[in-house]
């Protein structure tokens, strides 16, 4: 028995000892540099973990504050001019107050307050924005500048023409709308309704029903209209301030019934911009078709070469001419019918030359010339018509 237990303990022992130097051998004795090392790897990649959790934090900081946070701006100018029979030669303009929210879900919301001392107090712009693609669009001014589809409810400027996109003062190169605006539209076409915008690749289209253009004549109608405008040279999808396409050409087409489903009114443009380097050109054509009686046709040319491209302070001269013509289609007595006096026009056309002048980025100083070239009595006999026109801008935005 004595035998058995000390070879049994033998046996315990080489095998105690075997195991000890297996895990000896299993260990290795790492060297101190390289601990060294892989410590300051471990805080490499704790740093840019950190950076980039930074980084994240700030995106959603910047994310949260433009979802939450109330866009304001606007501009207000003031004027003057050597107007014919005015009170004063001095006019205060437009206070514009711009106002947008975007929420997360893609709503939008956004107006235009105008407050002016003749008209008093309105709202411009009103509008709710759903955008199936793409971000925000400005309460007023050119709306194709990213890629997007949108279907807006409200108040809006419509888009007929290119004018449409050069409402405020701000924008506007010039002191005075053409007169396809000025007399043929009687004003920017503004109104309540509903419209969709769709902007992809070379190709925006707009399409609309709005109350109606002729709501005097209307009686309870609806107009109806759509856009059309091709941008080939133009990288779609790149966002910059104060936007000018290198080539649009535009096609637009309104259609006004009264309550019956007749006709009330109809207007088709052809329009066209581009600024390549310096120079721009815009031109409209404009056709309308009235039931009352009256037909109008006209257009404008305008040109420019913008210095400011190469200097923040630079400044923009500009030259236009234009042209409004309208007939009365109606016969409203016999001695009309005899005489054809049906086939008499009424015309005006002007030339206009001035200089736009950027003071601070948030300042703007215009300068303006006008001259009516040729003119009909039924023009020239208003009482406050002027042949030659002086006008002197001053515009602030906020």
């Amino acid at each position: 028995m004595g035998v058995l237990k000390i070879l049994f303990l033998y046996v315990g022992v080489v095998s105690i000892l075997s195991s000890i130097n297996r895990i000896s051998m299993g260990i290795t004795i790492k060297d101190p540099q390289q601990k060294e090392k892989d410590l300051e790897k471990r805080i490499e990649i704790l740093n840019t973990r950190i950076n980039l959790m930074e980084e994240q934090m700030k995106q959603l900081n910047q994310r949260f504050d433009s979802l939450t946070a109330l866009q304001i701006g606007g501009f207000f100018d003031v004027s003057f001019s050597n107007y014919k029979n005015q009170p004063n030669v001095f006019r205060m303009g437009s206070l514009e107050l711009d106002l947008a929210h975007q929420y997360e879900n893609g709503f939008q919301v956004a107006a235009a307050l105008v407050f002016d001392d003749e008209k008093g107090t309105y709202l411009g712009v009103g509008f709710i924005d759903y955008a199936f693609l793409g971000g925000s669009v400005p309460p007023r001014g050119r709306l194709f500048i990213e890629r997007g589809f949108h279907i807006q409810v409200g108040r809006f400027d419509v888009p007929l023409g290119n004018d449409w996109n050069y409402v405020s003062a701000v924008d506007r190169i010039t002191v005075t709308p053409p007169l396809t605006t000025t007399h043929l539209m009687e004003g920017i076409y503004n109104d309540v309704g509903i419209r969709l915008l769709l902007n992809f690749a070379s190709l925006n289209i707009s399409i609309y029903s709005t109350h109606g253009i002729e709501q005097k004549y209307s009686y309870g109608g609806i107009t109806y209209g759509t856009r059309i405008g091709l941008t080939p040279f133009n990288n779609p999808y790149t966002i910059r301030e104060n936007f000018t396409p290198v080539f649009e050409l535009g096609l637009s087409y309104l259609y006004d019934i009264d309550s019956s489903g007749q006709k009330s009114d109809q207007v088709t443009t052809l329009d066209y911009e581009s600024k390549t380097g310096a120079f721009i050109f815009r031109a409209e054509y404009y056709t309308r078709d009235k039931t009352a009686g009256v037909k109008f046709d006209g257009y404008h040319l305008t040109s420019g070469i913008d210095f400011s491209e190469s200097n923040k302070s630079g400044f923009i001269i500009f030259l236009r001419y234009d042209y409004h013509q309208e007939k009365n289609v109606v016969i409203t007595s016999d001695d009309e019918a005899i005489s054809g006096d049906l086939d008499e026009k009424d015309y005006l056309s002007r030339g206009t030359v001035g200089v736009k002048f950027n003071i601070s980025n948030t300042s703007f100083l215009k300068l303006e010339y006008d001259k009516y070239l040729t003119s009909t009595e039924r023009f020239s006999s208003d009482a406050n018509f002027t042949e030659t026109l002086y006008y002197i801008q001053l515009v602030i935005t906020f």
